[in-house]
């Protein structure tokens, strides 16, 4: 299991994007939010970034506590509604690097997070 931090500080306008260093290629397991001083109204969008950026992880209101998310996509991609009967939810596949975008954070506030990345 990889574990990929990310971590920054907010510019004076609550705005923050960390771009991971590290590439991996795996399923997220999780992502966990060690929570520091960030704003409790503060917006996390969490994204892969290979080829195309992919959504990960959109979370609103991340709060003042320590949180801890599973992430997960649709086992089908359609568009009819149908199709998505009684499919049970897959981990999302990575390849690349993590990118998360902080809106609202608050002046010189800090986020952390961890993102478990596992090879199966």
């Amino acid at each position: 299991m990889n574990i990929i931090q990310l971590t920054g500080t907010c510019a004076a306008g609550g705005g923050l994007t960390i771009t991971g260093t590290n590439n991996v290629v795996g399923y997220v397991e999780k992502v966990v939010m060690d929570y520091d001083d960030g704003d409790a109204g503060a917006d996390l969008t969490l994204t892969n970034e290979a080829v195309v950026s992919e959504t990960i992880l959109v979370v609103t209101n991340l709060g003042a506590a320590d949180k801890t998310w599973y992430p997960r996509v649709s086992a089908v991609d359609g568009t009819d509604a149908g199709v998505f009967t009684n499919e049970q939810a897959a981990k999302n596949f990575v390849t690349g690097s993590f990118k998360a975008v902080i809106a609202d954070g608050g002046n010189a506030k800090n986020f952390k997070f961890l993102i478990y990345v596992s090879d199966e």
